[in-house]
């Protein structure tokens, strides 16, 4: 049977569990996100993309703390932007692959707020040897900043969590853990599909505690490691793959991050967005597909 979302809710629904008033309400309201009190970390959150999203978070009202390992300069930056608005930031020296400056980090941040709320793992490196060129170093490191580092600040935020029974957990992965990276090596794929088994698995185990645990996928997006790893032709090349016809920026990712730490986004448990443009849709640019399609109708 057919259900016709766009008319009249009825009356019953609201009898039943009260769905129609709630749907009422928000239908009949200007959405806003409100993180006031609120406490994030944001690991990588010195630039690009995570730089985005704590301005992000921040402009809604939370409190951040703005992981970098070392970049110190460009995490006051940001830090003096969100001050400059009104917000409250704080950067944090963090190395993610090591336990005791991931603890050291939540404690600083509990001492000063007494809480956190959310945890973005943001923090990731990128290597783009062919397999058979790369060091066991370069393998080892991606593997350890992109996925034994959001295990590590998970564990160490988990605590926290739990006593609250409330948190929003975010992993930052790519649309490479889903296919193969673009840029990068197998290294970062194998890094970032991990991170989605991992988001995946833990979401199962802390749901019932209050706690949910999500990803995004970014497709290509234009930042400084994109710039530094890809020529201006290459990524030229990568737009054409795009079917929204252009690269993403970081403000694309901050706002999808918005929405997962955000209240309408509390039945949303071990998913992943893709913010990709499309990009996972098609192995090949739209203009060759419409034209492949165009031959094969006329034969």
């Amino acid at each position: 049977m057919a259900r016709n979302y766009g008319g009249p809710i009825p009356d019953r629904f609201c009898r039943t569990c009260g769905s129609a008033s709630f749907l009422r309400e928000v239908r009949d309201s200007t959405v806003d996100v409100n993180l006031n009190a609120k406490v994030a970390i944001v690991t990588g959150g010195s630039r690009g993309i995570g730089g985005a999203i704590v301005r992000e978070l921040a402009r809604h009202g939370a409190r951040v703390a703005i992981g970098y390992l070392e970049l110190a300069e460009s995490a006051a930056g940001v830090t003096r932007e969100v001050v400059a608005e009104g917000g409250e930031a704080l950067a944090v020296q963090v190395d993610v692959t090591d336990s005791a400056s991931v603890q050291a980090m939540m404690e600083l941040c509990v001492n000063r707020w007494g809480r956190i709320d959310i945890l973005i793992n943001n923090a990731g490196v990128v290597s783009a040897e062919m397999v058979e060129d790369m060091p066991e170093s370069a393998w080892r490191r991606v593997i350890d900043v992109n996925l034994t580092g959001p295990f590590l600040c998970c564990k160490a935020v988990l605590p926290v969590m739990l006593r609250q029974g409330y948190g929003k957990i975010v992993n930052v992965a790519s649309v490479a853990g889903k296919r193969i990276s673009y840029n990068g090596s197998a290294a970062y794929t194998a890094s970032k599909a991990g991170l989605l088994a991992f988001t995946r698995h833990l979401a199962y185990e802390v749901a019932p505690k209050g706690i949910n645990v999500n990803a995004i996928c970014p497709g290509p997006t234009l930042t400084r490691m994109t710039e530094r790893l890809a020529s201006p032709k290459m990524l030229r090349e990568r737009e054409r793959l795009v079917p929204k016809n252009r690269l993403g920026t970081p403000e694309d990712h901050a706002n999808a991050v918005l929405f997962l730490v955000s209240d309408f986004a509390d039945y949303v448990c071990g998913t992943a967005i893709d913010v990709d443009g499309g990009s996972l849709l098609g192995w090949y640019d739209v203009e060759t597909y419409r034209a492949r399609r165009r031959h094969a109708t006329a034969g």
